[in-house]
């Protein structure tokens, strides 16, 4: 018997959520630049994405956020 199986997805389960070192690898840039970039924000410089704290040691970013900041850098970029 063919059964189809619908899976639902929870919107928790649509974010994507990157580590410093897969967020360097998807910028292809050092993840040191990556702490820098983020320190910078920080201090008012810039718009890096925050990054989320999900424990006392684990700092990720959501993909969307990356997304959307790359975007808002091309369009910057041309005009």
């Amino acid at each position: 018997m063919n059964k189809e199986t619908t899976k639902t997805t929870t919107p928790l389960e649509r974010v994507q959520l990157l580590d410093v070192r897969q967020l360097a690898t998807t910028l292809r840039m050092h993840p040191r630049t990556v702490w820098r970039l983020a320190a910078m924000a920080d201090a008012g410089q810039g718009n890096f994405p925050k990054p989320l704290r999900l424990g006392p040691k684990t700092l990720r970013w959501r993909l969307s956020d990356v997304q959307a900041y790359l975007e808002a850098l091309a369009e910057k970029s041309s005009q």
